[in-house]
């Protein structure tokens, strides 16, 4: 519910702010986004229609947009929380990082949370990448007891002509390891993402 502006000002900035917003909201369902800049229209004009008519109206709404706050202030817990939700449900990795992202910039409690969670999904890639490289760079990826009878895993530079303990068998493990780790990983944040 827009309102009639009379200033071509007021009304540029009515259309970028919501422009914004939905920049913002892009990732999060139809349903959803439609109701939330709905609500957003009515609190922004209640709150310019609050204003004195005295002052211009380019100046009625930027009071009114100060008092409301930024859309990527007030927008970040709910994005967060929309994409982690859509992310656990389904298991799709793109919504989870992007809710982890907007859940690092909330500050503290989910701050840390999101760090916990973002390390477990890295050690998974890392994971997935050895199973990809095993073929192509394999005396560099897996399990080596070394001459001096250390033990290296990982992806290692220079296995110093120690001895491959696992040899492709790491590819399966790995992707074992990625796909157990995953799902309690998801099934995890699914679990705290509404405690923090």
């Amino acid at each position: 519910m827009t309102p009639p502006f009379n200033d071509p000002a007021a009304a540029r900035t009515w259309r970028d702010y919501f422009a914004e917003v939905e920049r913002r909201l892009v990732g999060i369902d139809e349903e959803d986004r439609a109701e939330l800049r709905s609500d957003l229209e009515t609190h922004l004009a209640d709150s310019f229609a609050a204003e004195s008519e005295e002052r211009g109206e380019a100046d009625r709404l930027a009071s009114a947009i100060r008092r409301l706050g930024r859309p990527a202030d007030y927008l970040r817990p709910v994005l967060a929380d929309q994409l982690l939700a859509r992310g656990t449900r389904t298991y799709n990795p793109t919504p989870i990082a992007r809710g982890l992202y907007h859940s690092l910039k909330l500050g503290s409690t989910r701050a840390a949370t999101a760090v916990g969670f973002a390390f477990g999904y890295i050690a998974l890639a890392i994971f997935a990448l050895m199973a990809l490289l095993k073929p192509f760079w394999g005396d560099h990826v897996g399990l080596f007891r070394e001459p001096n009878g250390t033990i290296s895993f990982g992806i290692v530079g220079n296995s110093s002509g120690g001895e491959e303990l696992l040899g492709f068998w790491i590819i399966p493990i790995s992707l074992f390891v990625v796909a157990v780790l995953y799902i309690i990983l998801t099934r995890a944040l699914r679990s705290v993402r509404t405690r923090v």
